[in-house]
């Protein structure tokens, strides 16, 4: 079989993880270039090569765009996609207006998402495609269902993309426990916009630039807290009666007696504690930042909060190793700054002893370091004194990126399609970020768009 010279790529640059070839595969199914993606994920520890959601992604692309596949298996380290020739200045198109995907396992439906929307925005076949994906809905690692209805649909839309939305029928977590969610996006594609001349009220693709784009003060924040409704002084075991599981040997009366019980007690849940621990860190927090970051600080407001905090969405869970805290900042020109944390992920988190005798201690501890560490991210989004200078001098510095780390780099790719569109590869000098801000996942996404666009 005779292919096309492709572009090859090696997968264990920079970051050297999925999104590398995410990106890279999204870009070759809408350019028509080939391309060879070699030591895949080689920067992992553990495990590296294809993971089943990468696989499910690129098997999709290829299906769209009628390309063939080298080596595209699970533990692959080398895959090789091949678009079908495409003339000059013709556009990739994608057929069916409905996609359904599973997940073998509860992996992230929305790093698949990733992969697809640059592919499925540009379609010219459908104006608006469904897409149904299975899989898991908060994973580590990963954004959550929460991060991207709050934070990442917002933000696109703000730079101009068409309408997308997202509907949430079944939560999925990882982290061991096999649960699968089911996600439905719906997708207007760019054949919208061509249609009706660019007269909905979004700015055109090809104007998208988040250099010239200021993140403005912050002006409200929401919370997002999702956790059992146990109380602080159940233990594991008295968890699984409360859902009415008798343990062997105890009878179906008594397990109802234990919940009945469980059910008139007063005391604080692990989710009331959580959602009124996050409000009292945030606060506290917050008051050691810069009036200068918030959209107003009256002293009336010092005494509640620096700006109004409200809980966007406080949801039950049924386990108590499933906890999740959002914290999302409303910006004055119109962005949304996330920062979340899922339990079992975060660095400083403390682990539960195998026995333990103190099951309010332990489950206080546990979300304490949780919701703390969220808390402390979330305030260095918002202001990090060591990037506050320039070490080439103030002339020099350049200004924070608009929005948060981790949608700052979900970015790259339509900022490059955009620069493309517009036969640019310049940048104005005046209106740039200061690099310092950029993750290593930014970086990784500008070097794919490089290699496959051109495009700095």
């Amino acid at each position: 079989m005779d292919f096309a010279e492709p572009v090859r790529l090696d997968g264990s640059t920079l970051e050297g993880g999925g999104q590398l070839v995410r990106i890279a595969v999204a870009l070759s199914a809408l350019t028509g270039q080939a391309l060879v993606i070699d030591n895949i994920r080689g920067n992992r520890s553990g495990k590296t090569g294809l993971k089943a959601s990468h696989l499910a992604a690129i098997t999709t692309l290829a299906e769209l765009s009628g390309s063939q596949l080298v080596k595209a298996q699970v533990g692959s380290c080398s895959v090789g996609f091949y678009p079908p020739p495409r003339e000059h200045g013709q556009e990739a198109r994608q057929i069916n207006s409905k996609i359904d995907i599973r997940l073998p396992t509860p992996g992230s439906v929305f790093l698949v998402f990733q992969a697809l929307y640059p592919y499925l925005l540009h379609s010219t076949s459908a104006d608006q495609i469904r897409l149904s994906i299975i899989g898991g809905t908060n994973v580590s690692s990963s954004p959550s269902f929460d991060y991207v209805s709050q934070v990442l649909i917002p933000n696109f839309a703000r730079v101009g993309l068409p309408p997308l939305s997202v509907r949430l029928e079944q939560r999925g977590w990882g982290m061991g426990h096999g649960q699968m969610g089911k996600v439905i996006f719906t997708v207007d594609s760019l054949n919208v916009r061509r249609g009706n001349g660019g007269s909905d009220g979004h700015t055109p693709t090809h104007e998208i630039d988040l250099q010239r784009c200021r993140r403005g003060t912050i002006s409200k924040i929401d919370i997002t807290v999702l956790a059992p409704d146990d109380h602080l002084d159940q233990s594991e075991t008295g968890s699984q009666y409360a859902k009415g599981n008798a343990k062997p040997g105890r009878s179906k009366k008594a397990a109802r007696q234990h919940v009945n019980t469980v059910e008139i007690d007063k005391a604080e849940t692990v989710r009331e504690f959580m959602e009124r621990y996050t409000h009292k860190s945030l606060r506290k927090r917050l008051k050691e930042l810069p009036g200068a970051v918030f959209t107003h600080r009256s002293s009336e407001e010092n005494d509640l909060g620096v700006v109004p905090i409200q809980t966007h969405t406080t949801e039950i869970t049924h386990r108590r190793s499933c906890m999740y805290v959002l914290i999302v900042a409303h910006t004055s020109t119109g962005f949304r700054i996330g920062r979340d944390g899922l339990y079992g992920s975060l660095k400083g988190e403390p682990k539960p002893k195998k026995r333990q005798n103190k099951p309010r201690e332990d489950m206080v501890t546990r979300v304490k370091g949780l919701v703390d560490e969220c808390v402390d991210y979330f305030a260095r989004e918002l202001y990090d004194p060591l990037l506050q200078t320039s070490p080439d001098g103030p002339e020099n510095a350049g200004h924070q990126p608009c929005v948060d780390e981790y949608m700052r780099d979900q970015l790259v790719v339509f900022e490059a399609l955009a620069r493309k569109l517009r036969n640019t590869n310049q940048q104005d000098l005046e209106s740039r970020e200061d690099e310092r801000y950029w993750s290593l996942h930014t970086q990784t996404a500008q070097w794919v768009c490089q290699e496959m666009l051109g495009q700095k």
